[in-house]
């Protein structure tokens, strides 16, 4: 199984990079193929200005690949702008892909938001969402050390599950 996992924060202190690198662990450990996609190493464009070699390369491992996991930050209760940058720009290759959604927030009252990468994927490309979203707070964090035992815990859960219906769907 090709497994991409697409961090979309620029934040050098990202969080959500670090939930990524914890799921691409634990997914690795279980044969799964992961590659890693930094948004910050990725030069981005809007839509109408085009995309950049970069975005091109993003847009063919997209396409390539089994199955996607998204890393993301939450930003005034919705996604972040380099991840919408990318969703509009190098997602037309994940029609009837199966994700899941990693994000990291400052506080406990947006667990929503990541209702409306929900939205996009699942409306503009008939993506299959796993329904365990990993949400985790500033708190959950020492540095950049994972303190939260349940986040520990959390992160096995998603990995065990999305292994599991990602292999099925293949």
């Amino acid at each position: 199984m090709n497994t991409l996992i697409i961090s979309s924060s620029v934040s050098e202190n990202s969080r959500s990079y670090i939930l990524c690198t914890k799921v691409a662990e634990k997914l690795s450990k279980k044969g799964t193929n992961c590659t890693i996609v930094n948004a910050r190493n990725i030069p981005m464009n809007p839509f109408h200005r085009g995309m950049t070699d970069e975005m091109k390369i993003l847009s063919k491992q997209i396409e390539q690949a089994d199955n996607i996991i998204i890393g993301m930050g939450i930003h005034n209760y919705s996604i972040n702008d380099s991840l919408k940058v990318l969703v509009d720009n190098c997602f037309s290759g994940a029609t009837e892909k199966f994700f899941g959604i990693l994000c990291a927030a400052g506080g406990d009252r947006s667990y929503l938001s990541t209702m409306h990468l929900t939205q996009m994927l699942m409306n503009q490309w008939r993506m299959i969402q796993l329904p365990r979203v990993v949400y985790a707070r500033g708190f959950d964090f020492e540095g950049d050390e994972i303190s939260n035992k349940d986040l520990i815990e959390r992160i096995e859960q998603f990995s065990d599950e999305f292994f599991t219906i990602g292999a099925k769907l293949l």
